[in-house]
């Protein structure tokens, strides 16, 4: 300590000096992961087992690129080593990229996948969702980003419906055996669950790969309930994906098609009620319709006495014209007609052959104009009530009064004469004349 200490300032830079110049233009190989875009500059992390450096592609760099970075390649790059003194950090600046092949986590994930769907987990038949869920489990990790977007989607588009949250790590060696006891337990039948979400949040390869082990991807695909996944992002696919019964891009679109949408479904309630009420309007007027047809056919309005005397002298005149007797008499006559020349037939035929048939001919003749005559009685029964019925004297023997003007017409409102007036008031036995007050 004989020397006078360093600024971390000096320091830094002095380590500048060492580092940058030896490893200009260094040529490195390893595997992309975390690969993101902060502004217009390109980040990333060049990694294998037991190590990794970060790496930057400045934007000046980029449209040099043969080729764009992916998570999970394994690339070749060259460029320099920069000291960022004000930050303390050690960055690669990328100046050229060369695709080496996959990185070992990608060729370790097409093994997995590949080994899997030879055990049929991915060609199960898919289960329907259910449209209304009374409940549904949530597996995930508590407080974090993918359940509080479930529970805000779920209160807006179904805020009454039961959510039942079974937390597990969403990463690190906690996350495989915590989310199959997770499903293992919010499946039973105790809970009432209806539906399961299994959902995280985005993150590199390696943060999801607990997602692809074989043991989680048989519980989803062994589940008793149906079970929606929304890992990741919507560029992220694991194998869990593969096996469940619907794969959502991200945790909110997982709850969205976990719930429904209680504006859509007010929407086509009101849509449905709008055409319910259409409909009973139209069946309304239909009946209406059949109503005034059936009271003006039937005779059944109640109309005052002067229409109603019209109609009787209408009636009268009807059945005067019809003359049922008449038609009564001319039947008789047929009958007679038909009855005699049925006897003279009967007397011109030779042998006793044709005597059965003449005689069931004349016992079905007799009850046959029989039945026409008490049809004509009936109808002529009918037609005399319904004439009596109109007779506008008939109230006068159940206690009603009939009251006339001065020109003998029927009084029909009590403002239709003036104070003063003289009517004539018809009793069922008499008539009474009175002035009115």
């Amino acid at each position: 300590m004989s020397e006078a200490p360093l600024s971390v300032k000096v320091f830094l830079e002095r380590v500048k000096d060492l580092v940058e110049k030896p490893f200009a233009g260094v040529c490195v190989e390893g595997e992309v992961s975390n690969f993101r875009g902060s502004g217009r500059h390109w980040y990333f992390t060049l990694k294998e087992e037991g190590a990794s450096i970060q790496c930057a592609v400045w934007a000046s760099q980029q449209r040099f690129l043969k080729h764009t970075p992916k998570d999970g390649e394994r690339i070749v790059v060259i460029g320099n080593l920069n000291l960022y003194v004000a930050g303390g950090s050690l960055t690669f600046a990328v100046t050229q990229v060369q695709l080496a092949g996959l990185g070992d986590l990608q060729a370790r994930l097409r093994q997995l996948e590949a080994e899997l769907r030879r055990r049929g987990l991915f060609d199960r038949p898919k289960r329907a969702i259910p449209r209304f869920p009374k409940r549904i489990g949530v597996v995930a990790a508590q407080g974090g980003a993918a359940l509080r977007d479930v529970l805000e989607v779920c209160a807006r588009r179904a805020p009454g419906l039961d959510l039942l949250i079974a937390p597990a790590a969403a990463q690190g060696e906690r996350c495989v055996p915590e989310n199959l006891m997770a499903l293992q337990e919010i499946q039973d039948e105790f809970w009432g669950c209806d539906l399961v979400l299994l959902v995280r949040g985005g993150g590199s390869l390696e943060d999801l790969w607990a997602y692809n082990d074989p043991a989680l991807v048989e519980a989803v695909a062994t589940c008793r309930l149906p079970i929606i996944t929304g890992v990741g992002h919507e560029i992220d696919t694991t194998l869990v994906d593969l096996a469940s019964d619907r794969r959502a891009a991200t945790p909110s679109q997982a709850a969205e098609l976990a719930t429904p949408d209680r504006q859509q479904l007010a929407s086509e309630l009101a849509r449905r009620v709008d055409a319910l009420h259409g409909r009973m309007a139209w069946r309304m007027q239909g009946f209406e319709t059949t109503l005034n047809l059936l009271v003006d056919h039937g005779l059944m309005r109640c109309e005052p006495v002067v229409v109603a005397s019209q109609r009787m002298e209408t009636l009268g005149r009807r059945l005067e014209d019809a003359q049922p007797l008449r038609r009564l008499e001319r039947a008789a006559g047929r009958w007679a007609l038909l009855n005699q020349r049925l006897m003279h037939a009967a007397a011109g035929v030779s042998g006793e052959g044709d005597r059965p048939r003449w005689v069931e001919a004349s016992r079905r003749l007799a009850p046959a104009a029989e039945r026409v005559l008490a049809d004509r009685r009936e109808r002529l029964s009918v037609l005399g009530a319904r004439l009596e019925g109109l007779n506008p004297t008939g109230p006068l023997s159940r206690g009603f009064v009939l009251v006339k003007d001065g020109e003998g017409r029927p009084v029909l409102s009590a403002k239709a004469l003036p104070d003063g007036a003289e009517a004539a008031l018809l009793w069922a036995d008499g008539e009474r004349r009175a002035k009115l007050d």
